[in-house]
């Protein structure tokens, strides 16, 4: 059996019924998928289909609501490591195209990133303030590949590794009034640089943006649309609030 994690309060709960449906229709069809759903509102009729474990979680404005998504991930510590491996994937990133378990299994590496499809060759946006655990200026790494954060996963008890290390990262900066450049984001990619031969790395177009961006349409089959949406509405950026 495979975890797939689904995190959504106030509109972002709205995603899931098409990500259930693409889910479905073209993940890891061969295998037993349990969706793991964290969300403020556990009763409602969208959630009651099958293959789905539900945890109440509270609404947080943004960013917090993304900073804290280990914490929330790790409501499903025994689910999580009774399967052989987990996947988180953002509400808003749908499977468009059929994907077999080979094609992101991590083998005989431990996890599994997706490159960033804004930053290919080309040095990403890696956290640089010192006072934060996911600054980068703490050792030398190699700064090549920046992972985006919508979809990531592995083996079990190594994202439970990876999870109980990134939130309790994330509480220290917390408690030194630090928030990380880009959140959740910016925290695993530090992990995976730490760790970067144990990480199998998938092209762009599993993280396709569902406008924009030809030059990754064209150079790599579009396996997983990121929907396209407004930042009023869906934000991302400081200030906003949903």
């Amino acid at each position: 059996m495979i975890t797939i994690s689904f995190i959504g309060t106030k509109k972002y709960k709205n995603f899931f019924p098409g990500f259930y449906e693409s889910i479905n229709n073209f993940f890891c069809n061969d295998e037993e998928k349990l969706i793991l759903v964290s969300t403020d509102e556990p009763e409602h009729d969208f959630f009651k289909v099958k293959n789905v474990k539900i945890k109440k979680i509270e609404h947080k404005e943004w960013p917090y609501v993304t900073l804290h998504r280990f914490k929330y991930l790790l409501d499903f510590k025994e689910e999580i490591l009774n399967s052989k491996l987990f996947f988180f994937i953002d509400a808003d990133l749908w499977p468009s195209s059929k994907i077999e378990l080979k094609e992101i299994d991590p083998f005989d590496k431990k996890f599994v990133g997706v490159q960033h499809p804004g930053f290919l060759n080309k040095i990403g946006t890696f956290e640089t303030n010192t006072k934060s655990l996911a600054n980068i200026f703490d050792n030398t790494y190699d700064l090549k590949i920046y992972r985006q954060g919508c979809f990531w996963g592995g083996k079990s008890e190594s994202i439970i590794e990876m999870i109980e290390e990134l939130d309790r990262r994330i509480d220290v900066d917390s408690s030194n009034g630090v928030v990380a450049r880009w959140h959740d984001e910016s925290h695993m990619n530090k992990y995976f640089l730490e760790r970067n031969e144990l990480v199998r790395t998938l092209h762009a177009g599993f993280a396709q943006p569902e406008k924009g961006y030809e030059e990754i349409r064209r150079k790599f089959e579009t396996k997983m649309i990121h929907l396209s949406k407004r930042d009023d509405d869906y934000p991302r950026f400081p200030g906003g609030k949903i």
